[in-house]
Formats: C-alpha cells, structure tokens, sequence
C-alpha cells in the first residue's frame, strides 16, 4: 500500500540513505544480487529490437551505463511507473521496491562486483514477434505506415473491417506493432460505418512496457455486427525511414452469456479549457457523477506534452472524499493503465473529480511552443484532459443508456414539478432533452449529451419574470454559463439559449420545445418534419444562388 505524505516521503528518504550505507558494506554482486532485479524488470524493454535505448542484458552491457542507472533507478523514473499517492494497490505496479533501488546503487557504489557465473539467474523468455496470450480468435491488419527520417511525431489514424457476422464480447486484445523502434503508442477504437466515437468505442490500447490487455474475469467489451475498427498511432521518427504495419489480436468470449459485465470506459473530460501561454502551472478540471453503483477497475490520466500532474478523487454520497490516485510526474511518454489489484466500490451518487495542472511555460523542455495558449485538441500539439476509467456496474450487464437515464430523471421531474418540466430539442432534432426551470426558485436542471456521455447540468440562481426566465448552469468541467429563455402560454411554446465555449470555439446552444404536460407527440413531428423541409428548401435556394 502506497500513501505518500511529505513527512512520509522524508522518512522514507532518510532511511533510504541509511539502507544504501549499511548494504555498501555487503559483498553485492551482480550475478547473485542485481541480475534477478534488473531481468525481472527492465530487460523487457531493455534488449535488442525494443523500445530501451540501450541492452541491458549481461554484465557487459550494464557496466558503461551504470552512472546513468544508478541516477534513474534513485529518482524513479526507472522503471517507469509515475503513480505516487494511493491507497489501493496496483497488479501491474512496475515501480523498484527501496530493497531493490538500495541493492542496485549500492552495487554500483561498492565497485560493480561481477561475480561467481554460477549464481546468474535464467534470462527470462521472450516471445518477440508473436501472440503473447496466444493465437487470437481475429487477427486485424492495419495499413502499413512510413515513418520519415527525423522530423516530428507522426499520428495517423488507420481503419479496418471487423466483417462480424453477430455481436461478440471482446475478452482480451493484444497491440503488436511490427516496428517497435518508431511505434509509441496506439489506442484501438471501435467505430461505426465512418463515425468515429472514441468515447464510446475504447476497446483497447499498447504502449512502451505495457503488457497486452486481458480483461477481468466474467467481464468484456462487446463489439456490435457490422461495426470496424481504427487504430490511432503515435510514431516516433529515428534517424532513418522507417515503416510499420501494426497488427491487433482480438480475443472473443465463447457465448455472448460468458460475459456478465460489460467493461465500460468512462471518461472524465474537460473539453473547454484555455491554457494560456506562459502558464507554468495551470489547473483544470472534470467531474463525473455515477448514477449507478459500481465497481472501478483501472485508472489511465491522459495529457500530453504540457501535463504535469493528474489526481482522482471520489466524493461520495454520504459527504466524505476519497484521494484515489495521483500522478505527480506525468509523462507523456509512458500511456500507463494502472489495473487494481481489487475493484474501488462507487455507491451511486458519487463523483469522480479529476484536477490536472499544466506546465505551458518556456521551463518546460518539451513544450512545443510556450508563445501560444493551448485549448482541447487531438493532436500532440494541442492538450487533452481526460481521465479515463474502467468501469462496471453492480446491478445489470452495462450502465444506464442516455434514453434510460433521460427517461428516469424526467419521469421524476415531472412527477415533482409537473408544471415546470419542459421537453425540448437542440437545433439538430435528433437531440432530445429536459429541462427542468422551477418558478419557485428551487433548483433545475438542463440534459447535456457530449459524445456518448449524458451531463445533467444544474441550473440555479433561477429568476423568472412574467414568462421570461434566467439562470446560472453548472457545466461539470470547472466552469458555468448561463441560460435564457421565454416560455409562451398561448402557443405553449419555449425558446431558450446557453452560450458555450469549447476551446477556440464560441457557439450558442438553442432549445426549443413544449411544457411536457402539453406535449403533443404528433405535433412534435409535425414540426420537425416541417423544419426539416424548410432546412432543404433553404439549402436548395443557397445552391442555386450559387
């Protein structure tokens, strides 16, 4: 168990200095000491053909860059594992106990002993270039990729046919780029004809160290019949041309009854914020409310370049906070999911904040340019806050669908204030929503849907005067806007509008709908197939006047 106080962390220092002093009087050699630790942990990476810049496979390749060892292996950014305050353990925690760091340096500082070659552990075995969990059930290529000599990162989305005749349960997907040289990470998505929903479609990722991804026991990702597959890439160029063509092993469930829970990714995501330029340690933030018990199951903060640090935190129903993770160092370099080793009971009601801090200053070394503020953007260039989760829930195969919470807040909306709940639309009339603006001044709220992910955003500070009303909406990303709207008893009609900002982007979201007591269903489509007609008609004439 690892919760790092600052006292804490100075203990732990202090005796850690005492540690190394008392082992450097050991007789410490590597063929007995330092070889198990180094074999179980770094020759992984650290071997011919493979991510590590250098071998570390015998004692002859480790003796040039002991200096150097000896500085990662005491700062802890080797191995790589960037988690430093938790309470719940890690399966796949990579990070050196202070026993093993204590041995390694005090091995170095006592003279790199070789040792008896009878002592020298078995090299564990690798199978490069072949199915780790063994022959897939699918085997998907993508399209081979040139990466140029030099230059900057290179980021391609790549997408592939599935051709499945019936849904399947994804159990375990396996990343095996076919370059590890110039291949950095890639994150597999699942999609839909050509829409592209990374939010509800993470199957799976793969990046430096990290082992391929088999999912708990009794739980799966389904894939549904006729859906494809994209695999977003992050190459990163050496000094020559080089190629890669990245190849995915899916394994399925047997039966689509052997799988109980469906393994969600949730994402707790900003989309709005602006780092500005100089900014040597700008805080954003995102929440997320869990409506449905359930159990977290993995943690994966994702940033890029200007990212510092990432924390998540749980606020529970009953008032208490909980510190569930936080990532002092991030580094971009290194995508880590981190599996617990025992799922984190969410009671429903709880949410999840995420705090990350920036660095968009000259003082950080990979900044691609400090001159410039930084908003949401999908290339390495821009930033990215997003927590990621894995997720199951209690009660049930998979969480609520947006129609079936949709439905639930607005039957018990309307129950309670009959008079006050609206349905209305977004301009786009495939997206429905409620809202709900009590005259007696008592809370409301507005139904928010980003990607797949349903927001039920507060409204408070709700005045109404006549049939006018406003109101202050809390967005759930660390930020608010306002709303504005008239309500029409004669044609019982309601407008309204919430200015938003997404990065760059300012817009106005309008809504416009009907009191739900008076909701005429053949009306409603009435005037939407009316609108649609008349959005035609528009687009028609904008052609000919071309």
């Amino acid at each position: 168990m690892k919760f790092v106080r600052p006292l804490a962390l100075t203990l732990t220092v202090m005796l850690g200095m005492s540690s190394i002093s008392h082992a450097s009087s050991e007789e410490l050699t590597y063929t007995k000491d330092v070889a198990p630790i180094i074999n179980n942990n770094c020759v992984s990476c650290h071997r011919p053909d493979q991510v590590g810049p250098m071998s570390l496979m015998n004692y002859k390749e480790i003796r040039p860059w002991a200096k150097s060892i000896k500085r990662h292996v005491s700062e802890k950014t080797m191995p790589p594992w960037h988690a430093t305050m938790y309470k719940h353990p890690f399966s796949n925690d990579r990070s050196l106990s202070e026993k093993e760091i204590n041995t390694i340096v005090s091995w170095i500082d006592s003279g790199m002993k070789k040792g008896d070659p009878k002592d020298l552990p078995e090299m564990p075995t690798f199978v490069d270039g072949d199915w780790k969990l063994g022959e897939p059930d699918m085997i998907v290529t993508l399209p081979e990729v040139t990466i140029p000599a030099g230059g900057p990162d290179v980021f391609e989305d790549l997408p592939a046919k599935l051709n499945l005749e019936e849904d399947r349960w994804l159990t375990a997907i396996e990343v095996l780029p076919s370059n590890t040289a110039v291949a950095h990470h890639v994150i597999a998505y699942q999609t839909r004809g050509f829409s592209f929903d990374p939010m509800g479609g993470w199957l799976g990722a793969w990046a430096a160290g990290l082992a391929p991804m088999s999912f708990p026991e009794g739980t799966g990702r389904l894939i549904k019949k006729g859906h494809g597959i994209i695999g977003d890439m992050h190459y990163h160029p050496t000094e020559f041309k080089e190629k890669d063509q990245t190849r995915l092993g899916l394994h399925f469930a047997d039966s689509i009854d052997d799988v109980q829970k469906e393994l969600t990714n949730v994402w707790v995501v900003n989309f709005g914020f602006r780092i500005p330029a100089g900014a040597k340690n700008h805080e954003v933030r995102s929440q997320k409310l869990f409506r449905q018990s359930g159990k977290i199951m993995a943690f994966s903060p994702h940033m890029h370049y200007r990212g510092k640090d990432f924390s998540y935190t749980a606020k529970y129903p009953d008032g208490t906070e909980e510190l569930l993770l936080l990532v002092e160092n991030y580094d971009f370099n290194w995508q880590t999911n981190y599996i617990l080793e025992k799922p984190i009971d969410i009671p429903a009601g709880t949410t999840i904040e995420c705090i990350a801090h920036y660095d968009n200053s000259a003082d950080n070394k990979v900044n691609p340019d400090p001159t410039i503020d930084i908003t949401f953007g999908t290339e390495s260039y821009d930033e990215m806050m997003i927590g990621f989760l894995d997720f199951i829930v209690d009660e049930g195969v998979r969480p609520e669908t947006d129609e079936e919470i949709m439905e639930r807040i607005t039957k018990k909306a309307t129950a309670e204030y009959p008079d006050d709940t609206y349905s209305v639309y977004f301009r786009n009339p495939k997206e429905p929503t409620t809202l709900l603006i009590p005259r007696d001044g008592s809370p409301g709220f507005v139904l928010f849907t980003f990607g797949r992910d349903l927001n039920e955003c507060s409204v408070d500070k709700i005045i109404w005067d006549g049939n006018n009303f406003s109101g202050e909406v809390n967005l759930n990303i660390g930020a608010t806007t306002t709303i504005e709207g008239t309500y029409d008893p004669e044609s019982k009609r309601l407008e309204a509008k919430v200015p938003l900002k997404f990065g760059d982007q300012d817009f106005t979201v309008r809504l416009k709908g009907t009191r739900i007591n008076d909701y005429d269903i053949e009306k409603e489509r009435a005037m939407m197939k009316n609108r649609r007609g008349n959005d035609s008609e528009r687009r028609r004439n904008r052609q000919r006047n071309q």
